[in-house]
């Protein structure tokens, strides 16, 4: 059985970062397209080719501080009641 004890703040926030900007991408381009589509420019739908800009950046910051926070709060409760435990297999016989 092995533990997982500490998760590195720095290495997991930028992982998360780059995750939520190619979510936030995705998100833009179906927005974009959804305000060419001859409907009314309303709410979300307003912001056009410039959610192509917003979404991504956004996405990307609001996923760092994720990705910081959620490193940080598995370091500071596993010192206090252990980490995660889990099996790994070496070089599985075939």
């Amino acid at each position: 059985m092995a533990r997982l004890k500490k998760i590195a703040v720095m290495p997991l926030a930028k992982i998360f970062c780059c995750l939520h900007s190619t979510i936030g991408f995705i998100l833009a381009v179906i927005v974009t397209i959804g305000s060419m589509s001859g409907q009314p420019d309303e709410g979300i739908w307003s912001l056009g080719p410039w959610s192509l800009l917003i979404f991504p950046v956004v996405n990307a910051g609001l996923g760092f501080l994720t990705g910081a926070l959620l490193a940080w709060g598995y370091n500071f409760f596993s010192g206090n009641w252990g980490g995660i435990e889990f099996e790994i297999e070496e070089n599985p016989q075939q």
